[in-house]
């Protein structure tokens, strides 16, 4: 039976699993204005057909400027093709012995949020620095780990479908594209296939590590067998019911009030009755009246009462700006050619996040003691 070593850091915060999707700082900037970019590069014609080295040589990332090239492939996954659903991957095979290093596949959270934004925001070989400057990262994960970052799902950032049903629903849906997304890649780079596989992920990623680990445990008859050795989750949302403790942490480190606090924990404790009676949708909305204020359109309760603007670092009170420098670089026309995307829409994830409301409540704990 296989164990699967789970690393889960559940920060004690505000932020541990809010939607993270408005700091990701993802905006659309249009296309009119580019120039020659190129065309975008879909790689399943060429890996069923067997063209393995010419997909791998088209899928060489160009250079991103006046910065070191770091070798890494990028390109487009067709996950399914009725539908017209494709996902955008960036891979980094690791600097140093990439022919034994573990592969670690990062996923954003939101739901919504491009991976892009943990490439040069956390912790990948290139940062943007203001003026949409590249640069070097000098603490990288892709020094020991090959490196593989997927927009997920299906709509986010880079990746794309063509009809609504092509949209995930729940987490199950997730898990399926993901699984077959990885089918194909470990098909295309045939000599990591064997390494051992992490998947990574923060935020809503809490849900989306456990539904690809388990996609990939229980599959059936897989065309490329997965070396799944373990998952990693940075403040992630896996199971709201036993999340939402809000009020006393408010409390403690002062931003809220007794009164304050004692609203939040009726609020909470309704929330939590309407996820064990399966009215997701319900919990949700008392969620996000509190806490987020995505869908309600309004300032939720925490900004009313505490003034912060930014919820995910109690220090500071505004979003600091470079979270969101890598958000025009990605849409240039330089790094757009290179990466192999051509004119396509970076989405900025709201269709995403329409699609998954009921599933936001609901638990994937357990896929996690299979």
């Amino acid at each position: 039976m296989k164990i699967l070593l789970v690393i889960c850091c559940f920060f004690a915060g505000a932020q541990a699993w809010m939607s993270l999707r408005k700091t990701y700082g993802q905006q659309n900037l249009g296309t009119g204005h580019l120039g020659d970019v190129g065309d975008p590069l879909f790689l399943t014609p060429l890996i069923e057909a067997g063209r393995l080295d010419e997909a791998k040589a088209l899928s060489r990332v160009g250079r991103l400027g006046d910065v070191e090239d770091v070798p890494s492939h990028a390109g487009f996954l067709t996950v399914n093709k009725q539908l017209g659903s494709n996902m955008f991957l960036w891979f980094f095979p690791a600097k140093e012995n990439p022919e034994t290093a573990p592969v670690v596949l990062w996923l954003q959270g939101g739901p919504g949020g491009s991976s892009l934004f943990g490439l040069f925001s956390e912790h990948g070989p290139y940062y943007v620095a203001e003026g949409g400057i590249p640069k070097l990262r000098e603490v990288t994960w892709a020094r020991r780990f090959s490196m593989l970052y997927i927009d997920n799902p299906v709509g986010t950032g880079y990746s794309f479908t063509r009809k609504d049903q092509g949209y995930a629903r729940n987490e199950t849906d997730v898990g399926r594209d993901l699984l077959e997304a990885l089918q194909q890649f470990f098909t295309l780079f045939n000599e990591f296939a064997g390494n051992e596989f992490y998947a990574s992920g923060e935020s809503y990623a809490g849900k989306y590590v456990p539904a690809v680990a388990y996609a990939i445990h229980t599959a059936v008859q897989a065309r490329v067998k997965i070396n799944l050795k373990g998952i990693a989750i940075g403040d992630g949302l896996v199971d709201p019911s036993t999340m939402f403790d809000y009020a006393d942490f408010l409390y403690q480190i002062g931003l809220v009030d007794s009164n304050q606090a004692a609203s939040i924990r009726e609020a909470s404790q309704k929330a939590k009755q309407f996820i064990d009676d399966g009215r997701y949708l319900d919990a949700f909305y008392i969620f996000d009246a509190l806490l987020d204020g995505d869908v309600v359109n309004e300032p939720s309760y925490f900004k009313n009462v505490t003034g912060l603007d930014f919820y995910y670092n109690f220090l500071l009170s505004k979003e600091p700006e470079q979270l969101g420098y890598y958000n025009a670089f990605v849409q240039t026309a330089l790094v757009r050619k290179a990466i192999h995307v051509g004119k396509l829409t970076f989405n900025d994830g709201d269709a995403v996040e329409a699609h998954l409301l009921e599933d936001m409540m609901k638990s994937v704990k357990p896929w996690l003691t299979v």
